[in-house]
């Protein structure tokens, strides 16, 4: 007789188990499906503008499920930005990983930050619109990730020392901080690449700034 139960047992764990991972699954791409719509009513209202309702409506739920899933539209905002910031990390290092020469992972790195903030885009709207109430959260988040930036930055243009197309007494670190952090500001400076802009274009000209600077003697 104990042996049919421990059997049972055998029987009923496994599928219990495969019903809470589709339960996680189907979480996951609700939670998904709302970050979504999020993101496309914040490139609609040029910003954070956007109600719950909005994206309970066009998800297709009540506003009850909304919240299930996310307390209140900070923490939708921080959601959809933490997003945002995820890709852009894991596309820079991406972009580097790829070039074979210090000049190709520079171009590379430079076209993938200009491109993920165009103005309109997702981390532009959060950054420029959406983190003054939620800043405590989400600053010490730009921190950590644009000082990885930096470093990757930093990294590419000691490379480009060793192959001769950087001087080596030039401050790295000095140059990847004033590059990205030229972008970090680039919505509230009115400048950068504009929809109607070239971004391989802008990178090319930041590309020339980083090798040979903007004097005419050294």
């Amino acid at each position: 007789m104990a042996r049919k139960k421990q059997d049972v047992h055998e029987v009923v764990a496994p599928v219990e188990k495969a019903g809470a991972l589709t339960r996680t699954r189907k979480s996951a791409l609700t939670r998904e499906r709302i970050m979504v719509a999020a993101a496309e009513l914040m490139r609609e209202h040029g910003g954070t503008g956007f109600q719950m309702g909005e994206v309970s409506e066009r998800c297709g739920m009540s506003k009850g499920s909304l919240y299930y899933y996310f307390a209140d539209k900070g923490e939708l905002v921080r959601a959809v930005f933490d997003r945002a910031m995820d890709e852009l990390v894991a596309d820079v290092e991406a972009s580097v990983a790829r070039a074979s020469s210090a000049r190709a992972s520079i171009l590379a790195l430079v076209r993938t930050v200009a491109r993920a903030v165009r103005p309109g885009s997702t981390l532009t709207l959060a950054l420029a619109h959406g983190i003054w109430d939620v800043e405590r959260e989400v600053l010490p988040r730009i921190k950590e990730d644009f000082d990885h930036i930096i470093s990757v930055l930093e990294a590419q243009i000691e490379r480009a020392k060793g192959e001769g197309l950087v001087r080596p007494e030039a401050n790295s670190h000095l140059v990847s901080v004033a590059i990205i952090g030229a972008f970090a500001i680039v919505e509230y400076a009115g400048e950068g690449v504009d929809d109607g802009d070239d971004p391989e274009a802008f990178a090319h000209e930041v590309l020339k700034v980083i090798f040979y600077g903007i004097g005419l003697h050294e």
